[in-house]
């Protein structure tokens, strides 16, 4: 696996940072309701995804990065709104993967400055220093669909269907979009897999979120997230802010056997 996508989100009304609630994660170690354990084998930091309609502020902190008088400053991050903007995809993408020490807590913060409380979201991507290439040859698209409802706020396993059938053989994902109505994000899981990775997602129809500015996000599709047969589909688990009944997956695949 690539990396395995984790979160964390509540209703926040602070102008400080806050410390926020983890989303249940069935593959992480929690530490209580706010904090995971870095796993030894994905301690690197290879992106974080922060949004809110009114958010100011989001960190990734540890104790290792105390120590360093460092936290992840999440900047670029999505203000204006649950999910993340077609046009500019605010992504943090650090220069370099960030290390973290194996099983030290994990948190997130966040901040905002509503008159009210908000929703925040912060999204991490915790996988190895070096990611796996993705193997060569023709990369293929799959449209994948789903219809299952979504409980809002938490990881919603969604089993899907290809728009046809595949050819008989084994697949490499390398990458995917995720769609619905409010997505913020999705991951993949894998039939023989633990890890799962994923990315942010883009809310609307099928036709209107794939009008989207891919400059940020496209460096981490050529990469080998994963393989499955044309017989153990792989199942997805959105994200989203609503109970969205109907999901999209546009997939990038390489046959490799």
């Amino acid at each position: 696996m690539a990396w395995h996508l984790c979160g964390w989100r509540q209703s926040v009304d602070s102008a400080n940072l806050t410390e926020i609630d983890l989303i249940p994660d069935d593959v992480l170690t929690r530490s209580g309701t706010k904090r995971f354990l870095v796993p030894a084998d994905y301690r690197f930091v290879q992106f974080a995804v922060a949004t809110g309609a009114n958010l100011t502020g989001a960190r990734l902190r540890t104790p290792s990065l105390t120590v360093r008088r460092m936290d992840v400053v999440i900047t670029p991050h999505r203000r204006g709104g649950q999910s993340l903007s077609l046009d500019n995809l605010e992504i943090h993408r650090p220069p370099r993967p960030i290390m973290l020490a194996p099983t030290e807590e994990l948190t997130a913060l966040a901040s905002e400055d509503a008159t009210g409380a908000d929703t925040l979201t912060v999204l991490c991507a915790l996988g190895p220093e070096t990611l796996p290439p993705a193997p060569a040859g023709d990369v293929r698209t799959i449209v994948f669909q789903g219809n299952t409802t979504l409980t809002p706020g938490v990881w919603t396993t969604v089993p899907v269907t290809p728009e046809y059938s595949l050819e008989p053989g084994s697949y490499s994902l390398t990458g995917f979009i995720p769609i619905s109505a409010n997505c913020i994000a999705a991951r993949v899981i894998f039939p023989a897999g633990t890890y799962r990775p994923g990315y942010p997602g883009f809310a609307g129809t099928y036709a209107v979120a794939n009008d989207f500015n891919p400059t940020t996000i496209s460096p981490f599709w050529n990469v080998n997230l994963g393989t499955f047969t044309h017989i153990t589909i792989p199942q997805f688990q959105f994200l989203a802010s609503a109970a969205d009944t109907v999901q999209t997956v546009v997939a990038f695949v390489v046959k490799v056997g």
